[in-house]
C-alpha cells in the first residue's frame, strides 16, 4: 500500500509540473539487413571490417547514420556512415577501420549492427549522435 501512495504522489507531483516521463524511442528507420564480418588483430592493432546492407523503411532518404557493433565480451565496433539510403531501399555498405590495440579475433555471418542514429536528408534526425550502444 506505501508503494501505491508514493507512486501515486510521484504522479501527481509530474502532472503538476506540467511534465511527464519522455515516451520510449521507438525502433530505427533505417535498420541492418544483414552484417558479415569481424575483428582481425595484426601486431597488437585490431582491424573491424563489415560487409553490411542497411534498409531505410522512412519515406526521405538518409545521409548519415551512426552504428555500434559488439565483439568481444565488452568491446564496441563505432562507425559513422556517410552515404545516401534512399527511401524504401536496400543499400549496401562495407565499414573499416582500425580499433585501439588488442589480440582479439572473430568473424561472424551475423552480427548485431546495432543503427543509433539516422540523419536525414530533410533536417530531421533520429536517435542520439553521441551515443555508444
Amino acid at each position: 500500500m506505501r508503494i501505491q501512495r508514493c507512486a501515486v504522489s510521484v504522479l501527481a507531483g509530474l502532472s503538476l509540473l506540467g511534465t511527464a516521463p519522455a515516451p520510449a524511442q521507438t525502433g530505427s528507420p533505417v535498420t541492418a539487413t544483414s552484417c558479415r564480418g569481424g575483428v582481425t588483430s595484426i601486431e597488437l592493432v585490431e582491424h573491424a571490417a563489415y560487409d553490411a546492407t542497411f534498409y531505410n523503411a522512412a519515406n526521405v532518404a538518409a545521409d548519415e547514420i551512426h552504428v555500434s557493433i559488439p565483439y568481444g565480451r565488452t568491446r564496441i565496433a563505432s562507425f559513422d556512415v556517410q552515404t545516401t539510403f534512399a527511401p524504401h531501399a536496400v543499400t549496401p555498405v562495407h565499414l573499416h577501420k582500425n580499433l585501439s590495440g588488442g589480440l582479439y579475433a572473430w568473424e561472424s555471418e551475423n552480427n548485431a549492427c546495432n543503427v543509433r542514429y539516422v540523419h536525414f536528408v530533410d533536417g530531421s534526425s533520429w536517435g542520439d549522435p553521441k551515443a555508444q550502444t
